[in-house]
């Protein structure tokens, strides 16, 4: 054999070698067809990718979900989801470490494509989620997770809040006193996703925080809360929060409850000098109780004490 066919041959061989280990599929271009003109390329990448779902085959959406074309991560990340062999689930559950943390061009509540970027792992904890959840999933978040940037902190909250797992509450409860405002306020949103004890206990401890916003937050959590435990929190917001729409918008949250305890509370409110307050509480009582009384807190008080509350009105 001369040099010249030995070296052609080696490098047939070589070719031959990284063919053969060359991957069978390739993420971004099916992700590609399947926005192609041609409707029989878009058919054929769609049937490949639900073959590739159904087979398990997962570490093509991994290559994906890592890929340096920002718009083909999320699509991967949602058929990677939708699998549910253990290894695929394990390899999801591995997106949300640390070091796997990317800025994606999608909403992951919406689950649409975005010009704003979020954090990759909301994403995937909102996937993991709606796929009926994992026992795993909030150690591996949380591992590393304190005393990093802003940034990072504020998407670790946001994450914890779309895993939806209780277990994540006690880094919230931290995170909540961030000396940052938009990790606090991030932190505070998470909490208001949790409808536990321990979800208002943080909340409660918030009525006094020096920020508007986190307090705005706190109000937004309460909305969601339907345990009468709340209404002390919001009467208590309305009764000392610095700002008048924050107390207004505390007394019209206690319209929803059943129960009519806030009454005198509201009544009371009615004595006072504020404003905003007054109108407020009046609105409410009207709400409530499907009276049409003015705003003198005696008539009302004389219905109260008549009624003692058994035709409060059910919202």
């Amino acid at each position: 054999m001369t040099i010249r066919g030995g070296v052609v041959g080696f490098l047939a061989g070589a070719a031959a070698v990284v063919l053969c280990c060359a991957p069978a599929h390739d993420a971004q271009t099916l992700i590609s067809k399947l926005q192609s003109g041609d409707f029989e390329e878009r058919q054929e990448a769609a049937e490949t990718i639900d073959k590739l779902v159904a087979q398990g085959d997962y570490e093509v959406f991994v290559r994906g979900a890592m890929s340096p074309v920002k718009s083909n991560r999320p699509p991967s990340i949602v058929y990677l989801a939708r699998m549910r062999q253990p290894k695929a689930r394990a390899a999801l559950r591995d997106l949300l470490r640390l070091e796997n943390r990317a800025m994606i061009p999608y909403n992951p509540i919406r689950m649409k494509p975005s010009s704003e970027e979020s954090d990759s792992r909301i994403l995937v904890a909102n996937l993991i989620a709606e796929g009926g959840g994992d026992p795993e999933a909030i150690g591996t978040l949380l591992k590393g997770a304190e005393d990093q940037p802003p940034d990072v902190m504020q998407g670790t909250c946001f994450a914890i809040g779309a895993l939806h797992d209780p277990r994540g509450l006690p880094f919230l409860a931290k995170a909540v006193h961030h000396s940052d405002i938009e990790v606090a306020r991030a932190a505070t949103q998470a909490v208001g996703t949790f409808h536990t004890p321990e979800a208002r206990e943080i909340l409660q401890s918030l009525v006094g925080h020096p920020s508007e916003e986190v307090r705005s937050e706190v109000l937004s959590g309460l909305a969601v809360q339907d345990d009468p435990a709340v209404v002390s929190v919001l009467e208590g917001i309305a009764g000392s929060d610095p700002v008048p729409e924050l107390r207004s918008a505390a007394i019209v949250q206690l319209a929803r409850f059943k129960d009519p305890a806030p009454v005198p509370f509201l009544i009371e409110q009615l004595k006072g000098k504020d404003e905003s307050n007054r109108q407020a509480a009046l609105d409410t009582l009207r709400l409530m109780s499907g009276q049409s009384f003015g705003p003198r807190p005696d008539l009302w008080s004389r219905w109260w004490q008549q009624n003692g509350g058994t035709r409060v009105a059910r919202p």
